[in-house]
């Protein structure tokens, strides 16, 4: 059984995600918890506390990184594994609530009814912006 006290009801948050690696990323408050099916074990990659909650959270393709969008627009990319910051990704102004990975490209989906497509290795990461949603992106694939 997999507890998760906290879990915010919110259709527009995607705060739970599977990997490639058999791990469970669950996005609690203003953490990030990983549980691996493997061992079970539960561990804590991230606290965004004080200034920020996890909005939602997308495992990249190989299972090494993980994409955590934040309340305040910003995309917080982590190498599990090392349990560092890979890239910060800023450029919406309000909370993110769903990412989707391609190889090197995260797609990110926010209040602010944008879709920003961003090149991780890049030092300007902005590829582009899609604007013309009349609500919130609550989903992307």
């Amino acid at each position: 059984v997999l507890d998760a006290p906290s879990l915010q009801d919110d259709f527009y948050l995607n705060l739970v995600d599977w990997s490639s690696q058999n791990v469970l990323a669950v996005g609690l408050s203003s953490c990030v918890y990983l549980w691996s099916a493997h061992t079970g074990k539960v561990t804590k990659l991230c606290d965004m506390a004080p200034t920020d909650s996890v909005t939602s959270v997308a495992w990249s393709p190989k299972g090494t990184y993980i994409s955590v969008g934040c309340s305040s627009g910003k995309v917080v990319v982590w190498d599990v594994a090392a349990v560092r910051v890979v890239k910060i990704l800023e450029g919406h102004r309000a909370r993110v609530g769903c990412i989707a990975w391609g190889s090197q490209l995260i797609s990110s989906g926010a209040r602010d009814r944008c879709i920003l497509l961003q090149d991780v290795r890049a030092a300007s990461p902005l590829v582009d912006k899609l604007v013309g949603h009349r609500n919130e992106v609550c989903g992307l694939k």
